[in-house]
């Protein structure tokens, strides 16, 4: 571990761009409504299912399972389209099926399956916004000023995540879980306001040497060609699988939606506290050196969540959880930033959120069949030594570094 003798940037430097400011402010209100959304299904699940575990964790799953199967493509075109109005037909996708939920809720039908269908459908939105929102941060802010668009959106929406379940969990029991997610529905109107407004650049794309299904996997072909790169993928995918269960189980641990509100609020305070910490420990010590202590710590508190008893020790526990979360997502999304050529940006950072987003998707129902034969606090226990295990054997791994180290 070495010392940099330059300062690091401040993080809130990306703000004085209008455009991004922008952006981030109707992103935020986007992410409270999502957040929500993620509060008021797992609730509906439940209710809906009298708390199955299977049926709750599937809820994770339908909302991984398609952007794992439409990251690689999407990734492709966003890097031979015009990635704003990739985004805004994404968002605008995200706002039509968060309206169809609504309706379904609506309708009083109760089906979990056509809860499931629906969620899946409003998932392929974001896997199509997902390589699309990534890639326009070197356009907005400058490629030097990337991890601190990256800290900051991470800031924002981690501050969503405490702020969401919070709102969602005094509404539902009074409102309904319909007013909810029909709130989700009209939060993405201001991103589309901005990102039409935002008069981009005009960009000459380099013309495709390939074609659309060869270059789709341009992401792989890098991984192929950098053992950092790969090593990001491994320790990324790895972390997720096991970070799955947070979401696929907590709602089974937590029963009533105030409390499962306030509980996962806290998640998000851990995950606004490592934005605001990252920086200056990014600062003194090596990215492969952080993760391999946060994913440490985060396993110890996944395994101290399954003794918990009370709320306030799960709160306590889920702050911890939180803070190592963003911690791993932040040293993995800034590490491949660094080092992807802008060519293949768009698909190598679809092939890194795919390899996260498909750790939910395989880890949710893992963790929900393991909550189902055994309990939900003994798959958290689970799921802590499994991660330790899975730390000692990757331990050799080494993380792409910036030049100042």
């Amino acid at each position: 571990m070495t010392v940099p003798a330059a300062a690091p940037a401040s993080l809130w430097t990306p703000l004085k761009r209008p455009v991004f400011r922008n952006l981030m402010l109707a992103m935020t209100v986007s992410n409270i409504g999502y957040w929500m959304q993620t509060v008021a299904v797992a609730y509906l699940m439940r209710l809906w299912t009298n708390g199955d575990p299977v049926m709750v964790s599937l809820v994770q799953t339908a909302l991984f399972v398609p952007p794992a199967l439409l990251l690689l493509p999407a990734g492709a075109l966003v890097d031979r389209l015009d990635r704003r109005k990739f985004m805004i037909f994404s968002q605008t996708w995200m706002m039509l099926a968060a309206t169809a939920l609504t309706i379904l809720v609506l309708a009083e039908v109760q089906s979990p399956w056509g809860l499931i269908a629906l969620l899946a459908l409003f998932a392929v939105g974001f896997a199509l916004n997902t390589p699309s929102q990534s890639s326009i941060w070197p356009e907005l802010v400058g490629l030097k000023e990337v991890p601190q668009a990256i800290g900051i959106y991470s800031l924002t929406n981690n501050g969503a995540r405490l702020v969401g379940p919070a709102i969602a969990g005094a509404l539902t029991p009074v409102f309904g879980a319909v007013s909810v997610i029909a709130f989700n529905a009209l939060s993405y109107v201001g991103v589309i306001a901005v990102l039409s407004y935002w008069k981009r650049e005009a960009i000459t794309q380099p013309k495709a040497a390939q074609s659309f299904w060869l270059s789709l996997f341009g992401g792989i072909a890098f991984a192929r060609q950098s053992m950092p790169y790969r090593a990001t993928l491994m320790r990324g995918g790895i972390f997720f699988i096991v970070a799955s269960i947070v979401l696929a189980i907590l709602p089974v641990k937590v029963s009533e939606a105030h409390d499962f509100g306030t509980v996962f609020s806290f998640f998000g305070l851990g995950a606004i506290l490592g934005a605001l910490s990252y920086a200056r420990v990014a600062h003194r010590f090596t990215r492969a050196g952080i993760v391999r202590t946060v994913i440490g710590v985060n396993a110890l508190a996944l395994i101290g969540i399954g003794f918990a008893a009370s709320v306030v020790s799960l709160c306590g526990l889920l702050l911890v959880v939180g803070f190592t979360w963003f911690f791993v997502m932040s040293s993995v999304q800034i590490g491949a930033q660094m080092i992807l050529p802008d060519e293949v940006r768009g698909r190598g950072l679809a092939l890194l959120n795919l390899v996260l987003m498909g750790g939910y998707a395989v880890g949710s129902p893992l963790w929900g069949t393991t909550a189902h034969l055994t309990s939900p606090d003994q798959a958290f226990m689970i799921a802590g030594v499994v991660s330790l295990l899975a730390l000692a054997m990757t331990n050799h791994l080494k993380l792409p570094v910036d030049k100042s180290h």
